[in-house]
Formats: structure tokens, sequence, C-alpha cells
């Protein structure tokens, strides 16, 4: 059996669906509603956010998710979600099990995903290679953290041939910028008065985070600038430690974070050192591969 980090001891199943709940509750925290009507933007943005319910919390769950929990951890009204759902099932978004009459992410939500793949997942592509190697040398679990916007996203995880498996983030959770190693990475790398847009963008999110305040974060960054890389000491989970480094575009701006997470008695001054340069070295590469597939720099054709 495998030891967990920022797990509280449970794993299986079990621990994954706990985990797909508390996914789903960031979904909800980033998509703060102001108008109680299902009309016009709120009631485009209502169904998208039911759509990455559905993808969370079946994440693990082949048989996909009952409306009873969806209607439950939305807490919107059971008609409501069941409106949603039968849009998003007639655009082939959400599939319906006929036996169990359970959902999960249906054939067009698929098609967006190979698209993406093909597109926007460039990034996710050009690391994969990155992470096999940090997984491989480090045995733990590695991630690609991409920057959307105020907030960092989790695109990629591998995990490592060793014993620990870190479950403080999966692929899909959505966090605020300076929230975890690879995201701190990100935030750290912005010019001072782009982070205090951030903060002041993501202030209200924040009260679902209260570790991190502004002067927190302003710590935190002050810190990675110092060292040349950022730490998650455990002040996001419990139990999870983790060592993230930026990753720059074509044109030099901080887009993604690489970062290696695993528990506080892996990561001492020394191996904290060694996680680092072996970051930088893939962050580098993955830099270079952005730089080479997209031609010519954006600032050439101005």
């Amino acid at each position: 059996m495998c030891a967990d980090a920022g797990s509280g001891g449970v794993d299986g199943l079990g621990e994954r669906s706990r985990l797909a709940r508390r996914s789903a509750s960031w979904t909800l925290a980033h998509a703060a509603e102001g108008d109680p009507e299902p009309t016009g933007a709120q009631s485009i943005q209502r169904a998208l956010v039911l759509l990455n319910l559905v993808g969370v919390l079946a994440r693990d769950r082949p048989g996909g998710v009952s409306l009873s929990e969806l209607t439950r951890v939305s807490e919107r009204p059971k008609a409501s979600v069941r409106r949603v759902l039968l849009a998003l099932l007639r655009a082939g978004y959400v599939e319906q099990d006929p036996d169990t009459s359970r959902y999960r992410l249906g054939l067009q939500a698929a098609v967006l995903g190979e698209l993406a793949h093909h597109g926007a997942d460039r990034l996710g592509s050009l690391s994969t290679d990155s992470l096999i190697r940090l997984s491989d040398v480090s045995s733990d679990t590695a991630f690609l953290t991409a920057r959307h916007g105020s907030y960092a996203v989790c695109a990629r995880r591998q995990e490592g041939p060793g014993p620990i498996r870190n479950y403080a983030l999966a692929v899909g959770d959505r966090h605020p910028l300076g929230v975890g190693a690879g995201s701190l990475a990100i935030l750290s790398a912005l010019p001072d008065d782009e982070i205090r847009t951030v903060l002041a963008t993501t202030a209200t999110t924040r009260t679902h985070y209260p570790r991190f305040d502004d002067e927190t974060l302003w710590r935190l960054v002050r810190r990675t600038r110092a060292s040349g890389y950022a730490l998650n000491d455990g002040l996001f989970i419990p139990g999870s430690w983790a060592v993230g480094v930026v990753v720059r575009d074509g044109d030099g701006r901080p887009v993604a974070a690489l970062s290696v997470a695993t528990i506080a008695e892996r990561l001492g001054e020394q191996r904290r050192a060694e996680l680092a340069d072996l970051l930088t070295r893939e962050a580098e590469t993955v830099h270079a591969a952005l730089v080479a597939s997209t031609g010519p720099s954006r600032r050439d054709e101005r």
C-alpha cells in the first residue's frame, strides 16, 4: 500500500471520491454568481460550472455521477440541475448511462478535448517528456500547472515509481495564483504591478483560502525570488510539500510551472536544491520546445 501526502490516511476509491468532491468545491468557489436568475451569461456560466462538476466528480468513476450528488454539490435546485443536464445531453457534452441514469462527459466534450490537445494543449504535449523524467528521477509526483488569467490550473500530473502518492492536486483543479508551488512560481515571476492586479482580482475567492492573505503571498513571492524556486511547505494542505519552477513561453512570459510534490520528510534543504536544479533544467527544455514550435516571435511579426 502506498503512503499518501495530504490525504488524511485514506486511500483507494474512497480517497479519490473525497478528492473529487474537494475539487468540485473549488470549482464552485471560483464561479461565484451574484445574479440569482439563470438568464443570459449567468445561465451559460451555470451550464459550464455543471459541466465541470460532471467531469470532476466522474473523473474516477466510469459509471458516472448521480443527479442527487450533482444537486448536493452544486447546491442548486434539482429541477434546475436537471434542466441544464438535459441541455448538455442534447448538445452531446454529457451522456447518461441508460441502466444507472448516472452522468459522465459525452462525445462532444471528448471532441473538444482532442481539439485542445492539438491546439491549446500544446504546452501539455511539449511538457510530457519533462514530467516523465521529473517523476522518474524524483520518484515523486510531478505536475504541470498552467496560468489562466489570475488563476492556475493543474494541467498534467505524472506519478513517480516511489511509495508516496501526493493527492493535494488533481488535473483540472483551479486555484488563485500563489496557492501551491507551481502557482506560486508563476505569480513570483510577474512584475509587481501585475501581482497587485492578481491579488485584487482573487481577493474574494481567497476567502476560501484563509492562509493566503495578501501579506503572506507577498512574503512567499519575496522568498521565491530570493531562492530561485517556489516552496509550498505544507501551507496549502498540511503534509503536502512541493517545489516549483516557472516555465516561460517564446516571448519570455510566465505561462506555466513544473513542480514536484511529496511529503516534508523528503524535502530537506539539500533535496530541495537538487529538485530545483532538476526542475529548472526541465523548464528550460520546455521553454526551448515552445520557442521552436512557435516559429517567429510575435514581436518579429509586428
